[in-house]
C-alpha cells in the first residue's frame, strides 16, 4: 500500500512539474503530441484542471450565452463567440492584460474556443490558453460546474 500511494505522489508531482515547466518533464519526452498541445497553447484536461484548482486564471466560456446560462465550469465568464464584439468592453472592464486565461467550448471540434482566444490576443492578452476538451471532457471527468 505505502508503494502505491508513493507511486501516485510521484505521478501527481510529474504532472504538477509538467504544468509549470513542459521541458523538466518525461511526460513531455515520452509524448510528443503532448508537447505539441502544450506549445500551442492548448490545454489538457488535467493541465487546466490544476489552473483551476489553484484560482490563478479567469475561465472563459465561447460557447453561446444560452449554452452557458444552462451549464458552465463553475465560475467562467460568458465571452461568445457570436457576440464577443458586443461583450468584450464590459470583459476588458473587469480582466487586466495581464490575467492568464484559459477558454474553453463545447468539445474539441468547437472552433469556438480558438476564434475567442485569437481576438483576445489581438485585443493585447499575453497568456491567453485554450482548453480543447470543452465543457464535454470537463463534465465527464465530474469536475465543478454550475448553471
Amino acid at each position: 500500500m505505502p508503494g502505491k500511494l508513493l507511486q501516485g505522489t510521484l505521478v501527481a508531482s510529474i504532472l504538477l512539474l509538467s504544468i509549470v515547466s513542459p521541458a523538466l518533464s518525461p511526460l513531455h519526452a515520452a509524448a510528443p503530441s503532448a508537447l505539441a498541445k502544450e506549445e500551442s497553447g492548448e490545454l489538457t484536461l488535467a493541465a487546466t484542471k490544476a489552473i483551476f484548482d489553484t484560482h490563478s486564471a479567469c475561465f472563459v466560456d465561447a460557447r453561446s450565452e444560452y449554452a452557458y446560462y444552462k451549464l458552465h465550469i463553475k465560475g467562467a465568464t460568458s465571452l461568445s463567440s457570436s457576440r464577443f464584439d458586443e461583450q468584450y468592453p464590459d470583459f476588458r472592464k473587469k480582466q487586466a492584460l495581464e490575467t492568464p486565461i484559459v477558454v474553453y467550448c463545447a468539445e474539441v471540434n468547437c472552433g469556438k474556443a480558438r476564434h475567442v482566444a485569437k481576438k483576445l490576443r489581438k485585443n493585447g492578452y499575453r497568456n491567453v490558453r485554450v482548453f480543447s476538451g470543452g465543457l464535454i471532457e470537463w463534465s465527464q471527468a465530474r469536475f465543478p460546474v454550475e448553471g
